[in-house]
């Protein structure tokens, strides 16, 4: 691109919707990539979307590393799926790097991984480019940010974020170094948008404790389940602190939970208070048979995730644990843009259990978010002073109230980036200089495969329109028998079905008679043919598939 010479930002996504982080970092042609997170997706029977990483793999032996800011699965999600075709050395601080060695544990290659645990304010010289972690809050262990310094230039990427003076398990804001890097000069502030558009004060993990201990003390005569996101271990050590003093047992239900307090055992976060919580923890038989008022129970499945702990319970799936109407189901979480329709069907299924449900929408301070609203964001701004920002981390809404809000607060230099964009970051002003399309890729059983592959758009066509499928045998270039149809995902009479079969029968005969040249194009003609004669007849557009047997 004749651009070695300059500090280059390439964004591979986090910018279209919430989950699929990452960004690459280049300057004189070496290169650094920020995360590798998925996206959930749930359709066409696609749970996982990954990053698209042809730019990369095409330069991986350029690549220095991959620097990680936090174990969410939109930041760290994808490693298992796409390291392989990177092969780079993976840096990380002391959390993420237990939650990424129980993820490559099922795969024979997961300890080729060059792990590398860094702390907060090591500073990793990779090439001409050196990375310093920052501690910032979140909500999940371990979370920095990335002060990344060039001859060219010097970029803040934030990573998730939020203010919280009183995270209890987590680390607090490093707010020294954080003026420090301002006075030093950021060239280009990199910022989580999530949170934009909220108001409100976002609260502390501390608040929900409280909250959560008032809420649970009322239901004395009732069993409570907890449902929040597994990777919140602040959040889990919150329900438990609670069900040491409302004098209850803790069950955690879900494996995903289960791993992530096997990650924190490996950690500095696992203190002796902690281990005296996990000696509460029953397991699902010993809590189904204890009076309900004594359990706590903790899954995962907040967002109404379909194989999640809480949808088994909801569908009564669970071997031994039953709910009924002397339950409460409590959601202290928020709803993440895009799974309301899942999660309303998970609340309904506990609505006809008759139990009693508790949200964020009937009782306040029972979740906080971990990303930052205006009010933080103006902070961060005020420390670090960057010469320019480019919104990231959330859909276009979002980016878009993050541009707005920046220049309110005196930060004139915006670029709304677009994956597979490349950015030229010189004296603090941001140039588009090229773009490349980006197709996310779809984890298909174990297949990876592009979102727009032909595989994935004939599934889409079959689920809005169905698929015919037609057989028949050709001999000496007659037809033999009468052709065999089969109706996938559509309705036609059976009263239809007769005159369906004998219009196909005579288009193939008329094809036969046409003499095509080729087995393929009588194939390819039958098919269209065939297609317009069931759109014609009977208002339907199946994908239409011929079997000739020669």
């Amino acid at each position: 691109m004749n651009m070695k010479d300059k500090l280059l930002i390439a964004p591979l996504g986090g910018l279209e919707q919430i989950g699929a982080n990452c960004t690459m970092i280049g300057c004189n042609d070496e290169w650094i990539m920020v995360d590798l997170g998925i996206a959930f997706y749930d359709k066409l029977g696609i749970e996982i979307l990954t990053p698209d990483i042809s730019f990369p793999e095409s330069i991986k032996k350029k690549i220095k590393g991959l620097f990680v800011t936090h174990a969410h699965e939109d930041h760290i999600g994808a490693i298992p799926y796409l390291w392989q075709r990177l092969r780079c050395p993976i840096y990380l601080t002391e959390f993420p790097a237990a939650v990424l060695r129980q993820k490559l544990e099922d795969y024979s290659w997961g300890d080729e991984v060059e792990i590398h645990v860094v702390n907060q304010r090591d500073k990793v010289q990779v090439g001409g480019i050196e990375v310093e972690y920052v501690s910032l809050a979140h909500s999940i262990l371990g979370a920095c940010g990335l002060y990344i310094k060039t001859q060219k230039g010097n970029i803040f990427h934030t990573g998730d974020w939020k203010v919280d003076e009183q995270p209890l398990l987590g680390d607090l804001i490093d707010y020294d170094r954080l003026n420090e890097i301002g006075h030093e000069g950021v060239d280009c502030l990199l910022c989580d948008s999530t949170n934009v558009l909220v108001e409100d004060e976002i609260g502390s993990e501390s608040d929900v404790r409280e909250a959560l201990e008032g809420l649970i003390s009322k239901y004395s005569h009732k069993r409570v389940t907890v449902t929040c996101f597994a990777s919140n271990v602040a959040r889990i050590e919150t329900i438990f602190n609670v069900a040491r003093k409302t004098g209850r047992k803790v069950a955690i239900i879900g494996k995903s939970m289960r791993k992530m307090l096997n990650a924190v055992s490996e950690t500095k976060y696992f203190t002796n208070k902690f281990k005296e919580n996990v000696n509460l923890i029953l397991d699902d038989e010993a809590a189904a048979d204890m009076p309900p008022e004594k359990v706590l129970l903790i899954c995962t499945g907040s967002q109404g995730e379909n194989r999640s702990a809480l949808a088994r319970l909801a569908k009564g799936e669970n071997r031994v644990i039953k709910l009924g109407k002397n339950d409460v189901v409590i959601f202290s979480s928020k709803v993440i843009p895009g799974n309301e329709l899942e999660i309303r069907s998970v609340q309904n299924m506990l609505t006809k259990k008759e139990v009693e449900i508790i949200t964020t929408e009937n009782e306040s301070g029972i979740h906080v978010s971990g990303h930052p609203n205006k009010d933080a964001l103006k902070k961060m701004y005020k420390w670090l002073n960057p010469r320019s920002l480019m919104p990231v981390h959330g859909d276009p809404r979002m980016l878009y109230a993050q541009r707005d809000f920046a220049k309110l607060n005196g930060i004139n230099e915006v670029l709304i980036p677009e994956s597979g964009d490349v950015i030229s970051v010189t004296d603090g002003q941001l140039e588009k200089v090229a773009h490349q399309d980006i197709v996310f890729n779809a984890i298909d059983g174990t297949d990876l495969i592009p979102i727009d592959s032909m595989s994935i758009q004939q599934r889409t066509m079959m689920s809005y329109n169905g698929c015919v499928c037609v057989s028949f045998l050709l001999e000496k270039g007659r037809l033999k028998n009468t052709p065999e149809i089969s109706i996938l995902g559509i309705h036609i009479d059976d009263s239809n079905i007769k005159k369906l079969k004998h219009m196909i029968s005579k288009n193939i005969s008329s094809e036969i008679n046409k003499g095509a040249d080729s087995l393929s194009t009588l194939k390819k003609n039958c098919e269209i043919n065939i297609r317009r004669l069931i759109i014609r007849h009977f208002e339907k557009k199946p994908i239409v598939v011929i079997h000739i047997l020669d």
